[in-house]
């Protein structure tokens, strides 16, 4: 789009929320169309690269400035939204949405990244910082770059909030409950009807409730797993409680070979994480009934849901006052018996034993944190070839040694590399747009803000959401333990379809992947009947399909 001198043109990708509101407060601008992405070309006129601050939504854009002969881009805050660039062998600059857009220019020919299949191998995703190829880069979150006579200078232009340690429970309710009211509210505008995902989560069971007490008859997409994971009886509980237009979708319905080879065209990158293939059916289903939807994304990283990670982390700063020779060991047998028992602490006793583990072995809380969630450990990278360390950013905020310190750098790292790199390209493969009211940036602010104590202690999860909406669930809902929405890999395996795809893919010398990695080092994973098989199952099949120079740092 230009503006009407065609002085300025603009590409952009996302949703800016409070576009009508902007567009009253800059009336001097000649408006030609109603649309969200000419009020980003006013703020540009008025604001220039100030105008981000502005901005409230989920975005990817670029302007060129024909007079300053100035190419200005920037990405939302979070990362909902992507960019990549690339330089050309004859210094053209490449820029897009898509990995597979700047390949098709035929100006880049990309190398493979060595550190960032490392990254992969230890945490199911590239890391946001980086993409597959050496030479192939994505703009990060909170960034904004511009490109000028050959020049690339790239800036921060958001920094994660410091944290409010002073603040009571009682004083951040109000706030908390009203700025994410206001956030689902600014989210529902749309020229369409817009519908919500529902796994019958805390999340999502709070933004579909807060969603129907404005639209009523919202229409609500559930996705149940074959097993004990299947969450549709809690996602029909909620339904059923806010009248919505409930539909629901099986696993068992759909053929998991044909959609992971997919899942290589949908995702540019080689891309792990088992909910993706759910997450791409889920998006497929809810496109045919509503083009836009909201989901409870972002809720886990900001109100301390993940407390498998979390809750040890509460033990390893605790200096309990007992000490013998072994307790690190005695705890570990203690847990060990209670993951197996009916104990009623159970959950607090293994979460002791680990938490005193990174006490010993860990200097403090966010180095624990990176190595708690992991795959393939580096001495299991370097068995199958791989010598480089993956990639481990320093934090951009202050360090406390606190949880606080953990979620933040979710935020930076698991979410946009993992979640939000998932649902974006698993709808908009459906032309499906997603909206997460939990990232609205002034609700995500102050949910940031608040201290790790109103989130998560050794009991309890998601304290502040709790208290601020625990009254609009219904009872099963409230007292029900997350579940996740991982996929059931394990069961996966087992379909003589994919016993057949491992065979072809990962126990075949000839393949790419065992150019990269050794085959006689990778036996022992394929073997052990694990989630390694399917990250190197990913890996293969991304690789077979993929054209790329060797490995580069």
């Amino acid at each position: 789009m230009f503006n009407s001198s065609k002085e300025v043109a603009i590409t952009f990708n996302g949703e800016i929320y409070d576009y009508k509101k902007i567009r009253k407060e800059l009336v001097s601008y000649d408006y030609r169309t109603s649309s969200d992405t000419e009020v980003i070309i006013a703020l540009y006129e008025k604001y220039g690269k100030s105008l981000l601050e502005k901005l409230t939504g989920m975005f990817a854009f670029s302007i060129w400035d024909d007079k300053n002969q100035t190419l200005f881009a920037a990405r939302d805050r979070f990362g909902e939204k992507p960019f990549y660039y690339a330089i050309g062998a004859k210094g053209e600059f490449v820029f897009a949405s898509e990995i597979k857009a700047i390949i098709a220019s035929g100006l880049v020919n990309p190398i493979l990244s060595e550190s960032s299949l490392a990254h992969y191998l230890h945490k199911l995703y590239v890391h946001p910082a980086k993409t597959i190829y050496s030479n192939i880069h994505v703009l990060p979150p909170a960034y904004m770059l511009i490109y000028k006579n050959g020049q690339l200078e790239i800036e921060r232009y958001w920094q994660i909030p410091e944290t409010n340690k002073d603040i009571t429970l009682e004083d951040a309710l109000p706030e908390f409950k009203r700025l994410l009211k206001s956030a689902v509210e600014r989210q529902l505008v749309a020229d369409v009807p817009i519908g919500a995902f529902l796994s019958g989560g805390l999340d999502s069971t709070t933004i579909v409730s807060l969603a129907s007490a404005i639209s009523p008859k919202i229409k609500t997409f559930s996705f149940g797993f074959e097993g004990t994971k299947n969450e549709l009886p809690f996602a029909k509980l909620v339904a059923e409680r806010y009248g919505t237009e409930h539909y629901e979708l099986h696993d068992t319905e759909h053929d998991i070979v044909e959609l992971l080879l997919k899942m290589t065209d949908v995702y540019d990158e080689p891309f792990a994480d088992s909910s993706a293939i759910p997450t791409y059916l889920i998006s497929k289903l809810t496109r045919e009934h509503t083009k836009v939807v909201l989901s409870g994304d972002g809720g886990d990283e900001l109100m301390g849901g993940y407390h498998g990670w979390y809750r040890p982390l509460l033990f390893m700063n605790n200096k309990s006052g007992w000490d013998f020779p072994g307790k690190v060991l005695f705890m570990r047998i203690l847990a060990q018996i209670a993951l197996r028992s009916m104990w009623k602490n159970k959950t607090r006793i293994i979460s002791g034993a680990r938490g005193l583990y990174y006490q010993k072995h860990y200097k403090n809380i966010l180095d624990a944190h990176r190595v708690s969630n992991v795959y393939f450990k580096e001495s299991e990278m370097s068995h199958l070839g791989i010598l480089t360390t993956p990639l481990g950013k320093p934090p951009s905020w202050q360090s406390t040694n606190t949880i606080d310190d953990a979620m933040k750098e979710d935020l930076e790292d698991y979410m946009p590399g993992d979640i939000l790199t998932k649902i974006d390209r698993a709808s908009m493969a459906n032309s499906l747009e997603l909206r997460a009211p939990f990232l609205d940036i002034s609700f995500a602010e102050f949910a940031i803000s608040l201290p790790s104590r109103l989130k998560i202690n050794a009991e309890e999860d998601k304290i502040i959401l709790r208290r601020a909406f625990e009254n609009v669930w219904p009872e099963t809902i409230r007292k029900r333990t997350k579940l996740g929405f991982g996929a059931p890999v394990q069961i996966w395996l087992k379909k003589p379809a994919m016993i057949a795809l491992v065979n072809e893919y990962l126990n075949d010398p000839s393949k790419k992947i065992f150019k990269h990695l050794s085959f006689s080092g990778s036996r022992k994973f394929i073997t052990d009947k694990s989630y390694k098989i399917w990250i190197l199952l990913v890996l293969s099949i991304w690789m077979e399909k993929h054209n790329f120079i060797k490995t580069q740092p």
